[in-house]
């Protein structure tokens, strides 16, 4: 029997094919406490740590965002695939003027919660962390991690994300605004030092989740209306077309807001 190749394993990983590694997910993630790996969720900290350290369960050195047993089984392969997924990026709102009232001690403090909560956020809900980097946090929702409604499960998240920074009543401990989109993604690893790739998703529809993120206000989630139709949520929000920059077509959109 022909052995598969890594990108097969990887978009297997990808699709859930292999139920038993959505599963072995899920049950990390189940375990206390952050950080954790942004592939497997391993928690780095709290009573397992240890013992899951042993097996490779452990931060890798030169990257802490992940464990050593996914840089070795992923990270250090040039692997990919294209794959149906829902990506969601959340961006803090005057991040120059916080600057000006925080000063840069204050400024680092809240966002290095809002990193921490952001990443913890979209772990809970399934989703594979891209990056968090000036004032971003990224996820990708692919059916083998999120489940076959990862596009319910992106807006659910965005709106968790909302909630946890403040949004709901009174004042944001930091305002954030959220994109969400769904479409076919190339999902694998690029470029990065030797011995060491980066994990992220390329495609149209990856930024179109990014520009409708850029032009959300505070407290808000602007979702594709495709994204929105394929969630099958039942939310009040507000219907809209807009033009994006390097989009070709206008898109038609949701405006969400965490109190539905």
């Amino acid at each position: 029997m022909r052995r598969p190749s890594d990108n097969e394993r990887w978009q297997a990983a990808l699709l859930g094919t292999n139920p038993a590694q959505r599963a072995g997910r899920a049950f990390f993630a189940a375990l206390p406490s952050p950080p954790r790996c942004q592939l497997c969720a391993t928690p780095f900290k709290g009573p397992f740590a240890a013992m899951l350290g042993l097996i490779g369960k452990r931060p890798f050195p030169r990257n802490p965002r992940y464990c050593s047993f996914c840089v070795n089984a992923v990270l250090n392969k040039k692997v990919g695939a294209e794959v149906d997924m829902t990506a969601l990026f959340a961006d803090v709102r005057g991040s120059t003027p916080m600057a000006e009232r925080l000063g840069a001690t204050g400024l680092h403090g809240a966002l290095d919660r809002f990193y921490r909560t952001g990443v913890e956020t979209l772990i809970e809900g399934g989703a594979i962390v891209d990056r968090f980097m000036g004032d971003q946090v990224v996820g990708y929702f692919v059916p083998g991690f999120a489940g076959r409604q990862h596009q319910r499960r992106a807006i659910e998240t965005g709106l968790a994300l909302l909630r946890a920074t403040g949004h709901v009543e009174g004042k944001p401990w930091i305002p954030v605004g959220v994109g969400v989109h769904t479409g076919t993604a190339f999902v694998g690893t690029v470029g990065g030092a030797e011995g060491m790739l980066e994990l992220t998703a390329l495609g149209e529809h990856v930024t179109i989740a990014a520009r409708l993120a850029g032009v959300a206000g505070t407290g808000e989630l602007v979702c594709s209306e495709a994204a929105y139709d394929a969630a099958s949520v039942d939310l009040p929000g507000e219907r809209g077309e807009i033009t994006l920059k390097g989009v070709s077509v206008p898109v038609s959109i949701r405006t969400l807001r965490p109190t539905a």
